[in-house]
């Protein structure tokens, strides 16, 4: 409880979207123009600049940058100068997501899964 009071203003000055789950946040934004990108690198500053303040440092190595949809953006994202790397698939609180948001990768784990002892 004392780590949800003490990360309760992360989110203060943020223009992104953010969905919160324990000590996960996803931050998140409609990209309809260029300013858009821009937009969302500012908050990830934020982001790090709170972070700093606090002596609280993010994984940069769990973060990541999915880009979902039919178009897609030619913005990079970085963390504290490190670039943030793209995935098309990733696993969410135990859903495979793809970035064209198809449930393909969530059937083939699903299959293989429940096959393990089919075969033996």
């Amino acid at each position: 409880m004392l780590f949800l009071i003490f990360i309760s203003d992360l989110d203060e000055g943020i223009r992104s979207h953010i969905l919160t789950f324990a000590d996960d946040k996803k931050v998140f934004q409609e990209l309809r123009y260029v300013t858009d990108c821009s937009t969302l690198q500012s908050d990830l500053d934020n982001l790090v600049t709170w972070a700093e303040k606090w002596q609280m440092d993010f994984n940069v190595q769990k973060c990541k940058v999915m880009h979902v949809g039919k178009q897609k953006d030619s913005c990079s994202y970085y963390i504290g100068g490190i670039k943030l790397i793209e995935e098309e698939v990733e696993k969410d609180l135990g859903v495979w997501i793809s970035s064209d948001m198809k449930c393909s990768q969530q059937c083939i784990q699903a299959f293989n899964k429940a096959s393990i002892g089919l075969w033996e």
